[in-house]
């Protein structure tokens, strides 16, 4: 489209004089139209930060005005996984071509004309597409009007985030958009509102609200919604630690007051939500060892199998998923509530995952690519407890076995679920089975205190219970073991920031060795070290197993 604004005059030859893609002047025949008149024209209400802040009901830097699906804000509906960074001035997220209802195409795609015209509309100045595909003959501008009652011109850029001449240029759109108060805000968005549009996020926070390069890459890891384990995404992290604020882009701290949201109060890294589509949109996210639950896959109790399966939305993805990566290999699990025999629910588990492999088979996918098993109701993913809760433990999981590997460093310990410890080898390394045991040969010298419980990011020893009573056991042993000293490891499960929860372990540890120490132990026999996240003995991504996590282990060394 061509930018009407650039003429200074025009003659208009009808009743409605066409502006932009949504918008209309009634005119006389005849009658002269001047467009700088029309951007002249005195705002109704005044488009500052306070006006978006509350508007979209922005509470904090994760909080979506449209969600991965475009809904959530009517008018907005054009974009996708939408979150502020700088209130009432820089908004990330994605276009909505993918889900989108009406006008559905490829993913890799620049905003669809909804979604341009919904910015415009907004008061949006501009908007930036962070890739080089799919923008040459793309609309460069639109021009509509605004919610406060004038015209609005809003032009669409294209640049690329991996540049960094092109990465400045959009700090400076943003430095202007936050001194200009005659300058509304910036879109920057990539195709998910994941990664790229979460880069550049990362780099404005560092530039205008001084965040270090840990919490930017914090920020990052936790913006991706669980997309994020990859190992070509650590270039990503170091890219952004490695990014410097320019001086010249420097704001005041009162600025940053009005304009920087906060992180959420609450984070927690094990609810970002994986599911079998991104297998099919971003399978360089999903790692091999991963298990994705196929959460619209749903079977009545005893039942194993479902009707209308050719159609089921998941099912669907999966053979998506197939047919993209000819190297993908799976396993089939099947999984039950906790009702029942267990041999029975191991029964009708291995049930449920034939049902779904044999579908596979006659939809013409290689056995070789596929295996299946029962599981019964091990690994709960919900609590069992409740009725709405424990049909979503009657379940069907993909687990990745292999797959096409992208290039780079490896990210994360990706086999770490396959090492976790069995219950039985859990069981012998709680500190009550030593002091049980104590005559056995091959017991080790490391060993949890079971049952020692700390509040919900507390460090605060209980004053009674069988955690309390095992230190006073603990304490009773070293009074009676003269000769052996004892390192004291602190752990947390992988919830939340790392840095965090590096602190929390380590202060957990200390109210360990404090409380030994308040026994009469003499220091020089203790050690105290926090560990964060590190050496997980129990899958992460269920309560069960973070619950494991969250511990305080005792390694006992003699003279």
């Amino acid at each position: 489209m061509l930018s009407l604004l650039s003429v200074a005059g025009l003659q208009a030859q009808k009743d409605t004089l066409w502006v932009g893609i949504n918008s209309y002047v009634l005119t006389d025949p005849g009658q002269t139209v001047n467009f700088d008149s029309l951007l002249g024209v005195e705002p109704e209400i005044d488009l500052n930060y306070n006006f978006y802040k509350e508007r979209y009901q922005e509470t904090d830097l994760m909080y979506k005005i449209t969600d991965n699906r475009g809904d959530g804000f009517d008018s907005l509906y054009g974009t996708r996984n939408m979150r502020p960074i700088l209130h009432g001035v820089a908004y990330r997220g994605g276009a909505n071509n993918y889900y989108h209802k009406t006008d559905k195409r490829k993913n890799q795609n620049p905003l669809p004309l909804d979604g341009l015209t919904g910015l415009c509309k907004e008061g949006f100045s501009a908007s930036v597409y962070l890739y080089r595909k799919n923008f040459e003959e793309y609309v460069q501008a639109d021009t509509c009007d605004c919610v406060d009652g004038t015209l609005n011109k809003h032009d669409y850029y294209q640049y690329d985030y991996f540049d960094s001449t092109h990465v400045r240029e959009m700090l400076s759109m943003t430095y202007e958009s936050i001194t200009n108060p005659d300058v509304g805000p910036i879109y920057l968005h990539c195709w998910n509102g994941w990664h790229a549009s979460g880069f550049i996020s990362a780099v404005i926070l560092k530039q205008f609200c001084g965040y270090s390069s840990w919490d930017a890459v914090n920020y990052w890891d936790l913006g991706t919604d669980g997309a994020n384990t990859s190992p070509r995404y650590q270039h990503q992290r170091e890219r952004i630690k490695n990014f410097n604020p320019y001086p010249e882009f420097m704001i005041s701290d009162s600025l940053q007051d009005c304009h920087c949201p906060p992180m959420p109060e609450n984070i927690d890294s094990t609810q970002l939500h994986i599911e079998i589509e991104h297998l099919v949109i971003v399978p360089e996210a999903i790692p091999v060892g991963f298990d994705i639950i196929l959460y619209n896959v749903k079977f009545g109790t005893g039942k194993s199998t479902f009707s209308n399966i050719s159609t089921n939305q998941d099912i669907v993805y999966l053979k998506k998923a197939m047919d993209t990566d000819p190297n993908l290999v799976i396993e089939i699990g099947g999984y039950t509530d906790n009702s029942g025999s267990t041999a029975k629910n191991i029964e009708i588990s291995k049930n449920r995952a034939k049902f779904v492999y044999d579908h596979m088979i006659a939809s013409g996918y290689s056995a070789d690519r596929m295996t299946y098993k029962g599981y019964g109701p091990a690994k709960p993913a919900f609590s069992n407890r409740y009725k709405s809760t424990r049909e979503g433990n009657r379940r069907i999981e993909i687990k990745v076995v292999n797959k096409t590997v992208h290039e780079g460093t490896q990210l994360v310990n990706e086999g770490v679920y396959d090492k976790a410890l069995t219950e039985e080898e859990r069981e012998k390394m709680n500190l009550s089975y030593f002091f049980a045991n104590q005559g056995v040969d091959g017991l080790g010298s490391v060993f949890i205190i079971d049952s020692l419980e700390f509040a919900s990011s507390s460090a605060v020893i209980p004053a009674e219970g069988s955690g309390y009573d095992n230190l006073m056991a603990l304490a009773g042993y070293l009074k009676k073991n003269t000769g052996i000293k004892m390192n004291i490891n602190g752990y947390t499960d992988a919830s939340g920031i790392a840095e965090k929860n590096q602190a929390l372990s380590e202060e957990r540890a200390k109210a360990v060795y404090d409380f030994l120490i308040a026994q009469g132990i003499a220091g020089n026999r203790l050690n105290y070290k926090g560990h964060g996240a590190e050496n997980p003995i129990a899958p992460n991504r269920y309560k069960w197993g973070r619950d494991i996590n969250r511990r305080i282990e005792v390694e006992f060394m003699r003279d």
